[in-house]
């Protein structure tokens, strides 16, 4: 797990050297974010004057968004995009979808406002952000996205990006109990505020 950073930014690395272009039409977009971390937890109780206390140990984990955008018309993009948390000692969580996205060009200016709109599905429903752990064993989770953002450029082929995005998670359960079933659909919204860049490089001609 803990190559995985490493080998992103040698590939990244090699995109850049050979990037030339922006938003034009035939151009592609690599945009990237991930995160390594662990998470551990503790408690302390107190009953009849008494006082327990313990901890869990540290669980390590890795998460990467990947959008890889290819620009139809200058500006036009669309983008599939890949969401994964690796959890140590669990199943890996994913969200898979598909983005449209317009990029308004600002000329004589490296700021690019961009806004986004897009479908995805997955094995799991966030939790303070993240997908921690997986709620379903089937990609069976739609997710609804829509937002906005800037694109600020810091040399011709790269750009920071500062994104919102509101996601919207619904998940339907069907349970069985000795011939009867129960149906529950439970949706959750969320208002993020995400932060990347993008790597600019043009098609095969």
């Amino acid at each position: 797990m803990k190559r995985i950073p490493g080998i992103l930014v040698c590939c990244l690395t090699i995109v850049v050297l050979h990037a030339s272009a922006q938003t034009e039409r035939g151009s592609w977009e690599l945009s990237a974010a991930c995160n390594l971390g662990s998470t551990s937890t503790s408690y302390e109780s107190t009953s009849g004057g008494q006082t327990q206390s313990g901890s869990s140990e540290a669980t390590g984990y890795f998460a990467l968004d990947l959008r890889v955008g290819g620009y139809l018309v200058d500006g036009f993009s669309i983008e599939p995009e890949v969401y994964m948390l690796a959890v140590e000692k669990d199943l890996p969580s994913f969200n898979l979808g598909a983005n449209l996205a317009y990029t308004f060009d600002i000329p004589e200016s490296r700021l690019k406002p961009f806004v986004i709109v897009g479908y995805g599905i997955g094995n799991a429903t966030p939790l303070m952000q993240r997908l921690l752990g997986r709620s379903s064993d089937k990609l069976d989770i739609p997710v609804l996205r829509a937002g906005g953002g800037l694109k600020v450029f810091v040399s011709k082929s790269v750009a920071l990006k500062v994104e919102y995005r509101y996601e919207r998670y619904t998940q339907e359960r069907t349970t069985t109990y000795f011939n009867s079933s129960y149906t529950s659909k439970s949706t959750a919204s969320y208002h993020n505020l995400l932060f990347g860049f993008s790597v600019f490089f043009p098609g095969g001609s």
